[in-house]
């Protein structure tokens, strides 16, 4: 048998007393230190967890700010915390992001797009969607306008958009556009479309490369707003898919799909981008358009709209894209330069207009006499109508741009130690702008390709025959001063928002060559397009105001052509012997002709084509019922008089100040 007796437990000793006395002090002092840190998270921009774009969108520059907390200990300061100043924190966060996602707007186009192989009729409608973004505009009432993509309205016929969060859709237009760099702001009339919180969004830097950046927009696949992440990867210069311009893009691993057009890229509740495209063929590559040139677009329709001035920057390389004389300003057409009645067209990015080689060949740069220090690019042609015609020489070697030192591959610095082609540097000027060129030049004569010299001039060019450029004593170093304006192109690479120019006479549709019109042969217009048309676009340039690519587009059959129908997308060099420099040139040698028994036009692929003027003014009304053609020729050349020559009406004008009598050659 066993007795269980129950014992008390002795007390504590006292020496415990001490201990948890001090541990109870600590913890309180922690605790107390836990409430100040989340204090000042809250200050610093860090708040509890809260939605995934809030994170995303605020998420700081890795080179700039405070350090980054991991998540984890901002979690625990937080709930430590426990006091109403995080609470207010976050509650002001949530705040910021209803306010930064309402400015998000989705945009609704309807396009209709001219057809370039039946200039006289348009494609069938379609309608698309893209994304927008509230920002502050000056140039248009009240200051505040949606900035998007120049493709997501490009050849638009309607325009609706909607916030984020509404229902409703409300009518916008085109204020200004610039294709070139794919920008374009729209407006919105409707008071109620900017009721409650349509704040507009401001501009933030270009982002350091590995920053987090949030991408917002509409993508396909749904009709709410859709929010990916990324970081940089990459800021150079970029070829622009819709204008075909080289300027600088930021380079993200941010999924950007068909419908993200036009949304912004995000950073610290401010917009650094603009998504516009992405990298075919390949997994989460897009770009963004950075706010330098958003910014260097802004401005630019800003100053046209104050000084109501929206010609182009640069001499018009068509006669379609010359001012009528007598506009008729209810008809849109009369004056082409305008894309529609009311918008303001961006005056473009400015060049040198020349082209340049690298000069990493030790022994090439000796023999341009380049010293050791020194580094550059070859200037190998410089074109007639660029900025710098004139100023620089072939074989020039341009060593540094407004004081920055030009690379042996073509490159400047950019933000330390980053670089972008020396183009950049030119491109954010404004038209008429001076850039200071360092320019290294042989002192000897170049002979002109092509041009032809004596013996006696060759001796004394290099009496010795040592050769150019042995030394640097064998050039010069010199300051030169361009005034830089964007660089006109013998083909133009889009005509968007505008109707094409066209001239019908006996079944033959001439019109000028234009990319739209080779990119009718479809995606892989560059192998199936007539070779010789895709050379001329790509590598040649104007050598004279108001030079065209005229063309043969195609042949409406009938009796009176029979036999021609085979010349088609062909070039036009003369009519009746004149030369043919634009489509103006060429219907004023046809109509002034009409007295003549025969039409005779001269082909670059030296074939002939003839037809008889009685027959052909007697076919004329045939053919045009027969085709469904409504009229001979586009709006811009209603006014071409067949007693009149010369390929425009800037031209004409002058000569008549002149008071030539005498016939200019055409």
């Amino acid at each position: 048998m066993f007795s269980l007796r129950w014992s008390p437990r002795a007390p504590p000793r006292p020496r415990h007393t001490a201990s948890v006395a001090r541990f109870a002090l600590a913890m309180s002092s922690v605790l107390r230190r836990a409430r100040e840190g989340a204090r000042a998270l809250a200050r610093a921009g860090f708040a509890p967890p809260r939605a995934h774009v809030s994170r995303l969108a605020r998420a700081p520059p890795v080179s700039a700010g405070p350090p980054r907390v991991p998540p984890t200990l901002r979690r625990s300061l937080a709930r430590s915390a426990g006091v109403p100043a995080a609470a207010a924190a976050a509650a002001a966060h949530e705040a910021d992001d209803r306010d930064l996602l309402q400015s998000i707007v989705k945009v609704f186009t309807v396009h209709s797009s001219p057809n370039y192989f039946m200039p006289w009729q348009n494609k069938p409608q379609r309608e698309s969607s893209g994304s927008g973004v509230v920002v502050s505009v000056p140039s248009v009432p009240g200051g505040v306008g949606v900035l998007t993509n120049a493709h997501v309205v490009a050849d638009q016929t309607f325009v609706q958009v909607r916030r984020h969060g509404s229902s409703v859709k409300h009518r916008a237009r085109v204020h200004a556009i610039g294709h070139e760099c794919d920008l374009a702001v729209l407006v919105v009339d409707d008071p109620g479309f900017w009721a409650p919180r349509a704040n507009p969004l401001p501009l933030g830097p270009v982002p350091n490369l590995q920053a987090h950046v949030a991408v917002i927009g509409f993508p396909q696949g749904g009709d709410n707003l859709s929010i990916t992440s990324g970081v940089v990867s990459r800021v150079e210069l970029t070829n622009y898919a819709h204008g075909a311009a080289r300027l600088l893009a930021v380079q993200l691993d941010a999924a950007i799909n068909p419908g993200n057009s036009g949304g912004p890229a995000v950073q610290d509740g401010a917009v650094v981008g603009l998504a516009f495209q992405n990298l075919a063929n390949s997994d989460n590559i897009g770009y963004v358009i950075p706010t330098p040139i958003v910014a260097r677009f802004l401005d630019d329709i800003a100053a046209r709209t104050e000084t109501g001035d929206n010609e182009a920057a640069v001499a018009p390389t068509s006669a379609m894209e010359e001012r009528d004389p007598n506009p008729n300003p209810n008809d849109p057409n009369s004056n082409p330069k305008t894309p529609a009645s009311g918008v303001v067209s961006h005056a473009g990015f400015c060049a040198l207009g020349v082209k340049c080689q690298a000069t990493d060949n030790p022994a090439l740069r000796r023999y341009l006499g380049m010293r050791g220090d020194e580094t550059g690019v070859l200037v190998t042609d410089v074109l007639k109508l660029g900025a710098s015609a004139g100023v620089l020489r072939k074989d020039d070697v341009l060593l540094a741009v407004d004081g920055c030192a030009v690379a042996n591959d073509g490159t400047v610095r950019f933000r330390g130690w980053e670089r972008v082609a020396f183009d950049h540097v030119v491109s954010l000027k404004t038209p008429g702008e001076a850039a200071t060129l360092t320019v290294r030049r042989r002192k000897q004569r170049i002979r002109e390709e092509g041009a032809s010299a004596s013996a006696e001039e060759e001796t004394k060019e290099d009496p010795e025959g040592v050769g150019y450029g042995s030394s640097d004593s064998d050039s010069e170093l010199l300051e030169l001063v361009v005034h830089v304006h964007p660089r006109a192109s013998l083909v133009p690479v889009h005509q968007y928002d505008r109707l094409p120019s066209f001239y019908v006479y006996a079944g033959l549709v001439f019109s000028p060559l234009t990319q739209p019109h080779l990119h009718e042969f479809g995606d892989d217009w560059f192998n199936v397009a007539p070779r010789a048309l895709v050379d001329r676009a790509l590598n040649h340039h104007p050598k004279r105001r108001g030079e065209q690519v005229v063309i043969l587009s195609q042949v409406l059959a009938d009796e009176i052509n029979a036999g021609y129908q085979g010349m088609h997308d062909v070039e036009v060099r003369r009519v009746n012997g004149r030369e043919v420099r634009n489509l103006a040139a060429l219907a004023e040698a046809v109509e002034a002709g009409r007295g003549d028994a025969f039409l005779r036009v001269d082909f670059a692929d030296d074939r002939v084509l003839v037809v008889g003027r009685r027959e052909a003014e007697e076919a004329h009304e045939r053919i045009m019922a027969k085709h469904r053609v409504p009229m001979r020729m586009s709006a811009d050349l209603m006014n071409v008089r067949g007693g009149e020559e010369g390929g425009s009406g800037e031209e004409r004008s002058e000569e008549k100040r002149a008071g030539e009598e005498k016939r200019a050659v055409v």
